[in-house]
């Protein structure tokens, strides 16, 4: 997954918490109620069309393919697409491969490079290549990962990036405009996220109570709650996303075999006033999934 590491955001707690704008008071377009059943899969197991129960899918389009109505049936689906990352395994690799504004890679995902958003050549892609292939492929919009990256870039080297948080937030009003109808959720974002709430439909955090985290030396990874420390940095932060109105969808990853985890962790997301979905690390089960954990079951949940 194309996702800017876990790492980097808790390298991040020490960032200072952005100013408040009237920009902020803009609303979302509404398309996700805040009470929206939702998932999200990135394997390529096509049952997960067929899991009842669900009005949003955020699905992998390259592991899961082309989408017809009928396929859908009535739900929301839309595809992964990182606006802050290229992947090597990406089809429009070649084509970005060896350009200036393809940086370093992520340390948590090796084959994933960072991007400077600044480049007009790497929006126009993603407008005007890469989001019309996903539509083209039957998907109705977009989740918008590493989105943060552009806050990562400015906090890394502030003259060197300057700008890249605006021009992140000029490529998502860009993607708006040239789809109107499309549902666009972005994942993470915090200084990003309010000012173009009015572009967005929802929000997705990743592990707003419970995470994963690399064990000491570098052997596997454990799951396990945030700590104190970064529940005081999101905190804030997700309260004033929230007076946008956007709906938080918090996605926790959870040791699918711990029951009692699984529930209180739920219970803690919607007790905050967040919509949970747990899953692991690597995003490759999903309710009812034929030889899942029965743990990671929803309650109700079945594959016709």
């Amino acid at each position: 997954m194309d996702r800017l590491s876990v790492a980097l955001l808790f390298a991040a707690l020490a960032w200072p918490l952005p100013s408040a704008n009237a920009a902020e008071e803009t609303k979302p377009h509404g398309r996700i109620k805040p009470d929206a059943k939702w998932l999200c899969y990135f394997g390529e197991d096509r049952d997960v069309l067929n899991v009842s129960g669900y009005d949003l899918l955020i699905l992998e389009s390259e592991a899961i393919g082309k989408l017809s109505s009928e396929a859908k049936k009535g739900r929301t689906a839309i595809a992964y697409m990182s606006v802050g990352e290229v992947s090597a395994n990406r089809w429009y690799w070649t084509d970005v491969k060896g350009k200036p504004w393809v940086l370093h890679a992520n340390p948590e995902w090796p084959e994933d490079r960072l991007v400077d958003p600044r480049a007009p050549e790497w929006r126009e892609l993603v407008v005007e290549e890469i989001a019309p292939v996903l539509v083209e492929l039957g998907y109705d919009g977009f989740f918008l990962d590493n989105v943060d990256t552009a806050e990562h870039l400015e906090k890394e080297d502030g003259e060197k990036y300057e700008g890249a948080e605006e021009a992140m937030k000029d490529l998502i009003r860009s993607l708006r405009a040239r789809f109107p109808d499309a549902v666009i959720v972005a994942n993470g974002g915090f200084s990003i996220v309010p000012f173009v709430a009015g572009e967005l439909d929802a929000m997705l955090c990743e592990g707003t109570v419970s995470t994963w985290r690399h064990r000491e030396g570098g052997d596997g990874f454990d799951y396990a709650p945030i700590d104190d420390k970064a529940e005081t940095w999101l905190l804030p932060r997700l309260r004033r996303v929230k007076r946008t109105g956007l709906p938080i969808l918090a996605l926790e990853y959870v040791d699918p075999n711990d029951a009692a985890e699984m529930e209180r962790v739920r219970g803690e997301v919607i007790k905050a006033g967040n919509n949970p979905y747990l899953s692991t690390r690597a995003l490759d089960t999903f309710p009812g999934q034929a030889g899942a954990s029965p743990v990671h079951t929803d309650a109700g949940a079945k594959v016709e």
